[in-house]
């Protein structure tokens, strides 16, 4: 039977994800999937921080040395993944933005010309009598 390892970096990590999930379940409440993919993921690593010997067994199964290489890997794999995505999504949202602005500017000298088209002329200079 596995050991669990209670140590003070366990206790405060496992703290950080129940805090975690706790404030996203407040802020996605609407997301129901989400959220039970979150509590899956987080109850999977809570589990490997409490016990490191499972970690360490599957690690040493598909041919990693240490078990916080095999969290690690697809960690960085994930966060890269994740970046990308973030930075297309940006470079999405600004390209919308910069459309809306110049639909927005079409609109407003279209607005402009219209009323001018509309004014009644005004003569300048004095009336001759």
């Amino acid at each position: 039977m596995m050991q669990a390892e209670i140590t003070p970096a366990a206790i405060a990590l496992v703290g950080l994800l129940t805090a975690l999930f706790l404030h996203d379940f407040v802020t996605l409440a609407r997301n129901r999937r989400l959220l039970l993919l979150q509590l899956v993921v987080f109850a999977i690593g809570g589990t490997l921080i409490v016990y490191p010997e499972i970690a360490r067994r599957l690690a040493h199964f598909v041919g990693i040395g240490r078990g916080v290489d095999f969290v690690l890997y697809p960690l960085v794999i994930w966060l890269v993944r994740e970046s990308l995505l973030s930075r297309r999504r940006r470079h999405d949202e600004q390209e919308r933005v910069t459309e809306l602005v110049r639909a927005f500017a079409a609109s407003g000298a279209h607005e402009v010309v219209q009323s001018r088209d509309r004014a009644p002329a005004h003569s300048s200079g004095p009336s001759a009598s």
